[in-house]
């Protein structure tokens, strides 16, 4: 698990009055609107004796713990003692680490993290959402396998001949094929040549004929954990899928759904397009959740790779110089040790905030795995 990521942390509209609790990262941590409406994020633990900040209200627009009624703004910082006489010193130390957040494409991110706002990567584009000549249906998915096989499964196209039986026939699996590949920071895209079944079901047999060329464009963003898929059903019906696949712990990834389509763009079409998503999910789920080893590689020396796993590889790569060059990879085995024995903060904004004003934090910050490489260039130097 990484971070220094966007990542969604929930559906915009399950965010209201109350806090909502959610997990990522293997953290807990609480959602909630101030008094103007904008969300925040802080790690769900009183500092005092260790309520559940999510199990609490909000009052002016502050976080309230059940326990014994502190309250804390989106900054993180206690703002009310309830128990101290009016106007009594509220100690330094009574701040939790608090987390950048966004509102977009109907989804709450959160930047986990403590990168530079100029050094994070965006949070990635989605030009179709909220536009009047795209309809949009959207799905949540839970699936018990590594972020990074949900995500790698999701740009793979090759699976498609054997997974899916709407998108593919196994004896056309030699014709499909990257037919260009770009590379940028922290994301790539390909376009692929598949030959696919015609579709099924009513007025969709007229949108493409059988095995007709097809063009495929499988994007990947680092941030979120995004894929997006660009599907030319033919040269003027679209479909664009967006996934952020959200890491909950080391061994659950879920995942926030858009789909959106250019054509039958009426509301009756919309539960067919869900349970064809759904049924896709069902296919990869499968699939995704016996591989092995349960964690993506973190290099390919134990598997064999062919020409058609090379966008994967890309995203391989990618993932690696973050690991070990920039140290962002959670030491999880570490944090395993202490399991419910003692409490770790992802990195912060607000905690190396803190750290400048001389206010060491209470909770320790989550182990991270060494930056093997730029610990070797160090030791050269």
């Amino acid at each position: 698990m990484l971070i220094n990521l966007w990542y969604v942390a929930e559906w915009a509209d399950k965010v209201g009055k109350e806090p909502v609790r959610t997990r990522l990262l293997g953290q807990q941590f609480v959602l909630f609107r101030d008094a103007a409406g904008k969300p925040h994020c802080l790690s769900d633990t009183c500092l005092h004796r260790g309520g559940s900040l999510s199990q609490g209200w909000v009052t002016d627009g502050n976080v309230t713990c059940p326990y014994h009624g502190w309250q804390y703004n989106g900054e993180g910082r206690c703002v009310v003692i309830p128990s101290e006489l009016e106007g009594g010193r509220i100690p330094d130390k009574a701040r939790v680490d608090s987390y950048p957040t966004e509102e977009r494409y109907g989804m709450i991110w959160v930047f986990l993290g403590d990168a530079p706002e100029a050094e994070r990567f965006p949070i990635p584009p989605f030009p179709e959402y909220d536009q009047p000549e795209w309809r949009a249906v959207k799905a949540e998915w839970t699936w018990q396998a590594d972020a990074g096989r949900v995500l790698e499964n999701g740009i793979d196209i090759a699976h498609a001949s054997f997974v899916h039986p709407m998108f593919g026939y196994q004896h056309t699996a030699q014709r499909n094929k990257i037919i260009k590949l770009d590379r940028h920071d922290g994301w790539a895209t390909s376009t692929n040549e598949m030959y696919p079944p015609q579709l099924k079901g009513g007025l969709r047999r007229f949108i493409r004929k059988d095995k007709a060329k097809t063009y495929v464009h499988p994007t990947f963003y680092l941030a979120g954990h995004v894929v997006r898929m660009h599907i030319e059903a033919n040269p003027k019906m679209h479909i664009v899928m967006f996934d952020a696949n959200t890491p909950v712990d080391e061994h659950t990834t879920r995942t926030f759904a858009i789909q959106t389509r250019n054509f039958f763009r009426w509301k009756l079409f919309d539960k067919g397009s869900l349970k064809r998503l759904e049924k896709v999910l069902k296919e990869d789920t499968a699939i995704v959740e016996q591989t092995r080893p349960f964690y993506l590689a973190e290099n390919l020396e134990s598997e064999v790779s062919v020409k058609s796993d090379r966008f994967m590889s890309t995203f391989r790569k990618m993932r690696r110089d973050l690991i070990e060059q920039r140290g962002w990879l959670i030491d999880t085995d570490e944090v395993e040790k202490y399991r419910g024995k003692k409490l770790f903060a992802i990195p912060s904004p607000a905690r190396k905030a803190a750290l400048a004003e001389g206010v060491e934090p209470l909770l320790p910050q989550i182990p991270l795995k060494p930056a093997v490489r730029a610990l070797a260039l160090a030791e050269q130097d």
